[in-house]
């Protein structure tokens, strides 16, 4: 499905890291998020979350966060109002949406309250819009536009290069719009 591009419209690029894999089980340690408007980044939002279980010694490895520092950080629901105040009417935009949407909306759920935004998935668009690449991970995808990935697998930087993943899809978008235009003058 294809969406207009609204330059007035906020899109909320969301990343989370996490416990593990399932959203019934595991839980997040971290979000970050980048509300772009109008191709421009217009504020950012960030905060470690206390997973209150541990986290797993590859997970550790992977993300570089640690039990160490999440011990004083708020718990989900100490965020939530706040996370949800950053949103607004915006759109949920994140590299792998089924993933991260899944974990954000079933932290929700936990607090019997309702998370539901239209989504907007990086990872699908590139796909789309740049056909032919071996992986459209967000690291691989980086690497090939040249797009800075100093701390992979934190969630404001993962936030800050799927920003440009979707400013490189509308752009990408917007051309093929322009095109159209010119051939039907």
């Amino acid at each position: 499905m294809d969406y207009r591009f609204d330059p007035e419209q906020d899109y909320v690029v969301v990343d989370i890291e996490t416990t593990g894999a399932w959203s019934s089980g595991d839980r997040i340690t971290e979000i970050g998020a980048v509300k772009v408007r109008n191709h421009q980044v217009v504020d950012e939002w960030q905060s470690l979350v206390n997973p209150q279980r541990p986290i797993p010694a590859k997970i550790v490895e992977l993300t570089g966060i640690t039990n160490q520092m999440v011990r004083d950080a708020p718990v989900f629901h100490e965020v939530a109002d706040s996370f949800m105040a950053f949103m607004g009417d915006g759109i949920f935009v994140t590299h792998n949406v089924s993933f991260d949407y899944g974990f954000v909306s079933y932290e929700y759920v936990r607090l019997e309250r309702r998370f539901r935004f239209p989504k907007l998935c990086t990872c699908a668009g590139m796909r789309r819009r740049y056909p032919g690449h071996k992986s459209y991970g967000l690291g691989k995808l980086c690497a090939i536009y040249d797009i800075e990935l100093e701390d992979h697998h934190r969630a404001l930087c993962d936030a800050r290069a799927a920003a440009r993943l979707l400013n490189l899809i509308n752009k990408k978008r917007d051309d093929g719009i322009s095109a159209e235009a010119a051939q039907a003058a």
